[in-house]
């Protein structure tokens, strides 16, 4: 089958094309020019370039493809108004919709994010699919811009496109190479996380997220959306986990929630203002750790029949490739 994966050299896609080549799967993978695609080193590929935001690009990525996984999904990388977020996000989504409409895909698998699963309305419950996205922070960049993607995608298939949603909880395992998730463990390897935010976390294995979209491709309904998280945990408890596996001492400093967006609001205002350049991690991060919750991933087990392996092992595989990759000395822990 050909399949193209847009988004195919990042954290999820990376393992996410290897899932695909492992079963057999022609896989084409879109590139951004002048993106050599390390992560993708030495695997059997077709490489093509282009952008989310270049129509043109899309379509020719698009032609003679049966499924599109679509990893790459914007987000914001600095503190920008949220109405500018949200222009860019839909922008790339609607390129995406109207190349696969107009080459025939006949499946697209969305990736959307936890954190547009919105909050039961019964406290002491675990969140489900059936929870509409909600925020008290509507001039968050990344939750509004992933909000629109996600609707705008599931109003597409209202309307008779083939998609299927799925909302990956917090992934850890190899080949994070920017990294995203596995920057904590980074951190705490290189003893630069002496707290933590107290919030619940719902984790799971990158590798068990590919194996549920490939699923998806087969078994998922069409404008449904798939919770895919496995163990429903707390920061403290998974900085724990992560120190155990590096060989250090863990956070041990708690930090409530509201103090931590607040110092991260100030820290924003400080690089703004006072150093005049982007802070390295953009305050409006922080008020995504509200959105974590624990969920009821029940509906994706029942009808996908992912795979789910112990998260401790993919925090192991993840360290080990960044050891390998020179993000944490070899002899750190």
């Amino acid at each position: 089958m050909r399949v193209l994966v847009l988004g195919a050299a990042g954290f999820l896609g990376s393992n996410l094309v290897r899932a695909l080549l492992d079963q057999g799967d022609e896989v084409r993978a879109l590139l951004r020019p002048g993106n050599q695609g390390s992560t993708l080193k030495g695997l059997p590929l077709e490489r093509v370039s282009g952008d989310l935001r270049d129509a043109h690009s899309l379509v020719r990525a698009c032609d003679g493809i049966r499924i599109v996984y679509h990893t790459a999904g914007y987000y914001p990388t600095a503190t920008i108004p949220v109405e500018t977020a949200v222009h860019h996000a839909l922008t790339e989504t609607r390129n995406v919709l109207n190349a696969a409409k107009q080459t025939g895909v006949q499946r697209v698998i969305f990736t959307s994010t936890l954190t547009t699963i919105g909050f039961p309305k019964e406290s002491g419950t675990l969140a489900t699919e059936a929870c509409p996205f909600a925020t008290r922070f509507s001039t968050n960049p990344y939750l509004m811009s992933k909000a629109a993607m996600e609707n705008a995608m599931l109003e597409a298939a209202k309307n008779g496109m083939p998609i299927v949603v799925v909302n990956p909880t917090a992934c850890y395992g190899p080949y994070d190479s920017k990294p995203t998730s596995g920057a904590q463990i980074v951190m705490i390897a290189k003893r630069l996380m002496p707290a933590y935010v107290q919030a619940p976390v719902n984790a799971i294995d990158v590798r068990d997220v590919a194996d549920g979209m490939i699923r998806a491709a087969t078994r998922g309904r069409i404008g449904e959306r798939y919770i895919l998280g496995h163990w429903n945990t707390t920061q403290k408890e998974l900085g724990e986990t992560m120190a155990r596996v590096v060989g250090v001492a863990a956070p041990k400093i708690p930090v409530p929630f509201e103090l931590a967006r607040y110092g991260s609001k100030l820290g924003d205002w400080m690089f703004r203002t006072v150093l005049r350049r982007p802070a390295p991690v953009p305050g409006f991060f922080m008020e995504v750790l509200r959105h974590m919750q624990h969920y009821d991933c029940s509906k994706a087990i029942r009808e996908l029949d992912y795979s789910r392996h112990p998260v401790e092992n993919a925090i192991r595989d993840a360290v080990t490739w960044f050891r390998s990759n020179g993000y944490v000395d070899a002899g750190a822990g």
